[in-house]
């Protein structure tokens, strides 16, 4: 792994970056000035083993994942029928009791959560019957499709171990440049010879490709999870509408454009669909269905939704006004409730930073699964006053929002924001991040790992600059790579 800081510059590579679908390239700063997310020019090369070790952690740490989100389901009390008999919104769960109330969950998501998590799985998974209070075993589960997640992982290169420094496993952005943009900047820049010219086969497994050369074809991510959740709802069509919605309130079009992008690869996979905004989700108070809404009076051209993609957060969604309403319909015994991609149990048990505890609690002692985690410990914990350098995390975070690093004791990087008001934060031993010398002085990059239907698909690089950017937050950069 090294950073090349004087590669080629294309002719009109803003422009086609932006046909491409980066349309939020330019990124003002505090000081009013503009810089370039994207960095036409220096780029990171990787070896073939490197890029085999990377895959190899990215594969490991998701299987480490699946086993740390059933340890969390295990802990919560409506995980049995008995404690699921007392009733929707009983008062089963307490922080003592309870990991996902302790994490600051709502006890009324608890039953989703945990049966999204099942969905799939014949001999666990439990429904509705006729009596919404009680719960029974059935014989042919739901299914609650999984798309996409990334791995923030530390890597220095040959020699090196790759260290999970959290999962963004519900809304992870940066997909179109790491999918789309970087793909055709090595195609034009034709830098290596390699028969893979990066770690990039993110587009491929998200809309499949056809058979050749002796190959199995690949449905795709969309198609498999589709034609899985068409098996345990038989009353969907052959090709089931999905609506794709995203906050209107992010003013830079990131989240519209990485929705806009998924949304893409569904139509090239053969799904008819339908790009929203949030406030255009509704609520039929009769019929207790979720609805697109065109718009403020349009109701009478309201159209009832089945399958959405969101990319909003959960822990946002669950704590808004009118969310019981959307996770009671997610329970519909007829099973006839909107099927939201990501499901819930993706925030709940994976995309937020209590999984780093639970996972180094697991395998912490691993000698082979645990060198690609850091020790991580609840911020209150005994544990954790053992750590003298350490980043303290809040639970519920993003884009580096409240991240501190501690070194020997003293703050070397800190980046208040809104998160972790709630007081719930984790610590994590410090690894900073690797150096590497850039046009305008140190840079440090973080490698973002794609999961695509749960398999190892591909690699995007940030960078920040100088001891700020040993923190990862909205404003550093993306840069390219090659395979040597």
């Amino acid at each position: 792994m090294r950073r090349l800081p004087y590669g080629p510059v294309r002719d009109g590579w803003r422009l086609t970056n932006y046909s491409l679908g980066l349309t939020y390239n330019d990124t003002e700063l505090p000081d009013g000035t503009m810089e370039s997310y994207w960095q036409e020019g220096p780029y990171y090369e990787f070896s073939q083993a490197e890029i085999e070790e990377l895959e190899t952690a990215t594969a490991t740490l998701y299987a480490m994942c699946m086993e740390a989100g059933d340890w969390m389901v295990q802990q919560c009390p409506r995980r049995t029928v008995e404690g699921r008999r007392q009733g929707y919104f009983a008062a089963v769960c307490t922080p003592s009791t309870c990991f996902l109330a302790r994490i600051g969950i709502p006890e009324y998501a608890h039953e989703q959560i945990i049966r999204t998590w099942f969905d799939g799985d014949a001999e666990t998974w439990t429904h509705y019957d006729k009596d919404p209070d009680m719960r029974l075993p059935m014989e042919t589960p739901d299914f609650s499709p999984t798309v996409y997640g990334r791995f923030d992982l530390w890597y220095s290169g040959a020699g090196s171990t790759p260290r999970l420094l959290e999962f963004n496993a519900q809304t992870p952005t940066s997909l179109v440049e790491a999918a789309v943009i970087q793909w055709h900047w090595a195609d034009q820049t034709n830098l290596t010879r390699h028969p893979w010219r990066q770690w990039n086969s993110i587009h491929d497994r998200l809309v499949g490709w056809e058979a050749g050369d002796g190959e199995p074809a690949n449905p795709g991510a969309w198609r498999r999870n589709i034609d899985k959740l068409r098996e345990a709802r038989t009353r969907l069509p052959e090709k089931p509408k999905i609506f794709f919605a995203y906050e209107t309130s992010e003013r830079t079009g990131e989240d519209r454009m990485n929705v806009a992008y998924l949304m893409a690869t569904a139509e090239e996979a053969g799904y008819p669909v339908e790009l929203i905004a949030m406030s255009q989700i509704g609520w039929d108070v009769a019929g207790d269905r979720v609805l697109f809404v065109p718009g403020p009076g349009q109701e009478s051209k309201a159209e009832p939704i089945d399958v959405i993609f969101m990319l909003y957060p959960w822990e946002w969604f669950w704590n808004e006004e009118g969310g019981k309403a959307f996770f009671r319909n997610m329970a519909d015994p007829t099973k006839r409730g909107t099927v939201w991609i990501e499901p819930p149990y993706k925030a709940a048990l994976l995309g937020n930073k209590a999984l780093l505890p639970v996972l180094w609690k697991l395998f912490g002692d691993d000698p082979e699964r645990g060198r690609y985690l850091l020790p991580a410990f609840f911020a209150e914990s005994s544990k954790a006053a053992t750590l003298t350098s350490y980043a303290k995390k809040p639970v519920w975070g993003r884009e580096g929002g409240s991240v501190s690093l501690i070194r020997d004791g003293a703050t070397l990087v800190e980046n208040p924001s809104e998160y972790g008001a709630d007081g719930r934060y984790v610590v994590q031993e410090l690894c900073e991040l690797p150096s590497f010398d850039g046009l305008e002085g140190t840079v440090h990059p973080v490698i973002g790992s794609w999961l695509i239907d749960g398999e190892p698909a591909g690699m995007g690089i940030r960078e920040g600059l100088g001891v700020s950017g040993l923190v990862t937050r909205d404003s550093c950069n993306f840069v390219p790579h090659i395979i040597a």
